[in-house]
C-alpha cells in the first residue's frame, strides 16, 4: 500500500485545453510549490495563462479566485510594465490635463501659510506659560526640600534614591497620601528596620497553665486526718502516750541497723517483737503515710520543674526589657513554694493535722502577663528583622507619609497654581491641535493629488534597495527632473543610470530590461493590496523568468525566487523557517532552463507532501503534462518526487540504489572517485591510507572479508582518472550487494562524509 500523499492547496485542479492542448487536455492536481519543466514552444506558457484566467481552474471548498490576488510574471508582463522610454508603471508627468490639480495645490499652500503663522503664534504662548510653570515648579521644590530637611536627616536611610534630586523626592512626595504619625513608634522602626546589627532574639518560656502547683494529684490528702485504729497492746500504749508517729519513724529508720536490740533502750527485742509491731499499725494508716509522702515528692518535682522553665532567661535578652520585675515575682513565687512544702512536710511529722496550700495560680498568671508581654516586644523586633526589606519599605513609606502631611498646605497651594498654569497651556494647545488638523486635512488632501509620484518614489527606492541587496552593479535608478522643476515639484519620472560611467542608459538589453520588469515584480509581490497595507493571499506564477539574462543576473533572480518559495513553504511546514511571512498561498514556477530548474528547486526536491515537478513536452504538435514522481527505494511504501533535470553526478546515485553485481561495484568506483578526488581534492594514496589503514579496525571486526572488499573497490580508483567515465569494468563472481552497500556507506562514514551520503540517499 502506497502511503505518500500530495497535500493540495489553494488551486487544487487545473485543466488546459487550449492551444496545443486542445485536441490532448492536460489535468493536473497542484500542491503548494509546483514546479514545471520544459522546453520551449511545449505549451509551458499556455498552462501559466489557463492558471492566472481561473479559466478550468477548481479552488478549494469555500474559496474563489476573488480570495487571492493571482500574479503572472511572463512577457506580456514584461511589455506592459517596461516602455521603451525606460520607465516603469505608476510614472506620471503632469500635463495640461493635470492643470486644474496643480492650482488646487496652490491654493491649499497658501492656506497652509496663513495656519502655519497662527500655529507658530500658539507655540510662542504654549511655550511662555510652559516656562512660568518651570519657575513655579523649581521653586515650590526648593520650599519642600528646605522644610523637610529635619525629617529627612533623622531618617536618612529612608531618603536613598531621593538625596540628590529635588524634583525625584518631591514627585514622590506628591504622590504619597498625607498620613500623621507617631514619631517615636517610626525612629523605633527607623532603628531595627535600618540598623546594620539588627538581629533576632530568643523569646521567653510561656507558662501553659498557671494553676499547674494546684493540681498536684493526691493533693486531697492533706484534707485527711491520719489515725492509726489498730487495737493491739503496743498500739494502745503508743496512743496513750502520743508516740504513734514516733514509734513508726524511729522503726522505719533504725530497724535494720539495731541487730535486734531496741534503739532507744539497747534491750535484746523479742522474737515476735517485729510481727507484734506491724499488727500494732493498720493498712488504711499505712496507705495515707505513703500517700502523703508520695505526694510531698510530686509537689517537689513539680515544683522544680516549673521554676527551673520561668526562672530560665533568654540569652542573649532583648536590650530593652528590664529584669528587676520579674525576678521579684520569680522570688515571691519561689518563698510561696518554698512555704508550701513546709506545709506538707508538717503534715507528714503530724498525720492528724489538717493542711491548705497557698495558690499560687495569681502569681503566676501575673508572672504569665509579663511574659507575654516581653514575647510580643520580642516578636515585633524578630518580625522586622526577618522582613528587614518589606519593614524598611513600611519605614520609608510611612516617612513620606509624613512628610506629606506636614507639606500638605504647602502642596494644597502649589497645586491650585499649577492647575492655573495647566489650564493656559492647554488652551493654546488646543489651538496647536486645531491647527494640525487643519493643516493634516490640507497635507492629504494634498497627498491624494500627488498621490501617482509618490507612489513612483516608493518603487524606485525599492527597487534601488533589491538591486543593492542583490550585489547588482550594472545599474540603478534615479528621480529624473526636467531644469524648470523647482524643489518643491514631485518627482514625476525616473531613470537609469550605469553603475560604472554614472551615465543614463539610453538602450537596454532584453536581458536588463527583463531583471528591471522582474525587480517590478517582486515590488508588487510584496507590496500591499491597498491603502491600508493589508495583504491579501496570492497565488505567484513565473514564466522563463531569465530569458536572456547572463550567468550572475540567474542567479541573483533565482535567489529571489527561492524566497518567494521559502514564504510558500510556510503554509505546509513552518520548521526551519526563514522567514515567518506565509502570505504566497501557492507558486508556480515555469522554465526551459536547466540551471534555473536546479538552482530554484535543490531545497524542496525531497519534499514530496507539498511540491510537485512536472515536465511538459510535445509530440506531433500534441503538448502533454507528466507529473515526476516514483517509487521511494528506501521505503517502498512512499512515493518521491524526481527533479526532470539532473546531472552525472545525481545520475550516479540513482544508478546505485538499482544497480547489482559488478555494474554495483562499477557505480561505487565512479561516485567514489568523482566526489573524494575531484570534489573533495584527495589523492588515491591518501584515501585509502585514511580509509584502510586509520580505519582499518572498523572494517576487520567481523573478520577481514568487509576490509578485503573495501580494499578491492578502491583498488579501480585512480588518481589519473578525473572524469566519469564506464570503461573500467569489475569482474567478480559472488558479490554480495547488501554487504558492498554496508561497506560504501561505511567509506562515507569513515571520511566524514555520512551527512552527503544520507542526502543523496533522500534519507
Amino acid at each position: 500500500m502506497i502511503n505518500s500523499k500530495k497535500l493540495p492547496s489553494k488551486i487544487t485542479e487545473v485543466l488546459v485545453n487550449q492551444a496545443t492542448f486542445k485536441n490532448n487536455p492536460a489535468k493536473i492536481n497542484p500542491t503548494y510549490i509546483n514546479y514545471f519543466f520544459g522546453s520551449n514552444g511545449t505549451g509551458k506558457s499556455t498552462i501559466a495563462r489557463t492558471i492566472r484566467s481561473c479559466n478550468g481552474v477548481t479552488f478549494a471548498t469555500g474559496t474563489t479566485a476573488e480570495d487571492y490576488k493571482i500574479m503572472l510574471y511572463d512577457q506580456d508582463y514584461i511589455e506592459r510594465n517596461v516602455r521603451s522610454n525606460e520607465n516603469l508603471p505608476g510614472v506620471y508627468t503632469i500635463n495640461s490635463t493635470n492643470a486644474e490639480i496643480q492650482k488646487n495645490i496652490d491654493e491649499l499652500k497658501k492656506k497652509k501659510e496663513t495656519l502655519d503663522e497662527k500655529r507658530a503664534n500658539a507655540i510662542e504662548d504654549r511655550d511662555r506659560h510652559e516656562q512660568k510653570l518651570e519657575q513655579l515648579n523649581h521653586q515650590f521644590y526648593s520650599n519642600c526640600w528646605d522644610k523637610t530637611e529635619a525629617i529627612r536627616k533623622a531618617f536618612a536611610k529612608t531618603q536613598n534614591g531621593f538625596k540628590a534630586s529635588k524634583k525625584k523626592f518631591v514627585d514622590k512626595l506628591l504622590e504619597t497620601a498625607p498620613l500623621s504619625q507617631d514619631i517615636q513608634k517610626l525612629k523605633d522602626l527607623y532603628d531595627t528596620a535600618y540598623a546594620d546589627d539588627a538581629k533576632q532574639y530568643p523569646k521567653f518560656n510561656e507558662l501553659i497553665d498557671p494553676s499547674i502547683l494546684d493540681k498536684v494529684q493526691d493533693n486531697e490528702i492533706l484534707s485527711i486526718a491520719i489515725v492509726n485504729s489498730a487495737d493491739t497492746q503496743l498500739a494502745t500504749f503508743l496512743k496513750q502516750i502520743g508516740a504513734t508517729e514516733w514509734a513508726q519513724q524511729g522503726h522505719s529508720e533504725f530497724q535494720k541497723r539495731t541487730d535486734g536490740r531496741c534503739p532507744y533502750c539497747s534491750r535484746k527485742l523479742g522474737p515476735s517483737f517485729e510481727q507484734e509491731f506491724q499488727r500494732s499499725f493498720d493498712d488504711q494508716y499505712e496507705n495515707n503515710r505513703q500517700r502523703l509522702s508520695l505526694f510531698l515528692e510530686n509537689y517537689r518535682e513539680t515544683a522544680n520543674n516549673l521554676f527551673s522553665f520561668i526562672r530560665k532567661i533568654p540569652e542573649p535578652l532583648y536590650p530593652t526589657i528590664g529584669r528587676q520585675n520579674y525576678n521579684d515575682k520569680l522570688n515571691a513565687i519561689k518563698g510561696a513554694i518554698a512555704g508550701n512544702i513546709e506545709k506538707i512536710r508538717s503534715k507528714i511529722e503530724e498525720p492528724l493535722k489538717i493542711v491548705e496550700l497557698d495558690s499560687l495560680k495569681t502569681m503566676l498568671t501575673e508572672l504569665l502577663g509579663m511574659i507575654d508581654k516581653f514575647n510580643a516586644l520580642i516578636d515585633e523586633n524578630n518580625a522586622i528583622v526577618a522582613s528587614k526589606s518589606t519593614k524598611r519599605r513600611e519605614c520609608k513609606e510611612a516617612v513620606f507619609g509624613l512628610l506629606a502631611f506636614n507639606m500638605k498646605d504647602l502642596v494644597t497651594n502649589y497645586q491650585q497654581d499649577k492647575s492655573k498654569k495647566n489650564d493656559e497651556i492647554k488652551t493654546q494647545q488646543m489651538i496647536i491641535k486645531e491647527v494640525d488638523t487643519s493643516l493634516n486635512s490640507i497635507n492629504d488632501k494634498i497627498a491624494e493629488l500627488n498621490k501617482q509620484t509618490v507612489e513612483t518614489e516608493t518603487a524606485m527606492k525599492h527597487i534601488n534597495i533589491m538591486l543593492q541587496d542583490s550585489g547588482f552593479q550594472g545599474f540603478k535608478l534615479r528621480p529624473a527632473k526636467a531644469p524648470s522643476d523647482d524643489k518643491e515639484t514631485p518627482t514625476i519620472n525616473y531613470e537609469v543610470v550605469r553603475t560604472e560611467t554614472n551615465t543614463v542608459a539610453k538602450n537596454l538589453s532584453e536581458g536588463e530590461r527583463n531583471f528591471i520588469a522582474f525587480m517590478y515584480f517582486l515590488q508588487q509581490v510584496y507590496g500591499s493590496d491597498n491603502m491600508n497595507g493589508n495583504l491579501k493571499g496570492k497565488i505567484i506564477i513565473i514564466d522563463d523568468p531569465v530569458s536572456s539574462m547572463d550567468s550572475s543576473t540567474l542567479f541573483i533572480v533565482s535567489a529571489e525566487i527561492r524566497k518567494l518559495v521559502s514564504i510558500c513553504r510556510n503554509n505546509a511546514d513552518n520548521r526551519r523557517n526563514l522567514t515567518d511571512e506565509n502570505f504566497i498561498k501557492q507558486i508556480f514556477i515555469f522554465t526551459h532552463n536547466a540551471l534555473f530548474q536546479r538552482e530554484v528547486s535543490y531545497e524542496y526536491a525531497n519534499e514530496y507532501d507539498y511540491v510537485s515537478f512536472y515536465l511538459v513536452s510535445k509530440k506531433n504538435n500534441c503538448s502533454d503534462i507528466k507529473l515526476c514522481e516514483q517509487l521511494n527505494p528506501n521505503y517502498p511504501t512512499h512515493r518521491m518526487n524526481v527533479n526532470p533535470v539532473k546531472n552525472s553526478y545525481a545520475t550516479l546515485w540513482e544508478g546505485y540504489q538499482q544497480a547489482s553485481g559488478a555494474a554495483l561495484i562499477n557505480v561505487m568506483r565512479r561516485i567514489l572517485e568523482y566526489y573524494f578526488l575531484q570534489i573533495c581534492g584527495h589523492s588515491r594514496s591518501s584515501l585509502r591510507k585514511h580509509i584502510l589503514e586509520d580505519n582499518k579496525d572498523k572494517f576487520i571486526q567481523d573478520g577481514f572479508q568487509n576490509y578485503n572488499l573495501a580494499s578491492a573497490i578502491l583498488s579501480y580508483i585512480t588518481d589519473e582518472s578525473m572524469g566519469i567515465s564506464d570503461d573500467v569494468l569489475f569482474v567478480e563472481t559472488d558479490v554480495n550487494d547488501d554487504q558492498c552497500r554496508e561497506i560504501f556507506e561505511l567509506i562515507f562514514q569513515c571520511m566524514g562524509q555520512e551527512q552527503h551520503f544520507n542526502m543523496m540517499m533522500n534519507k
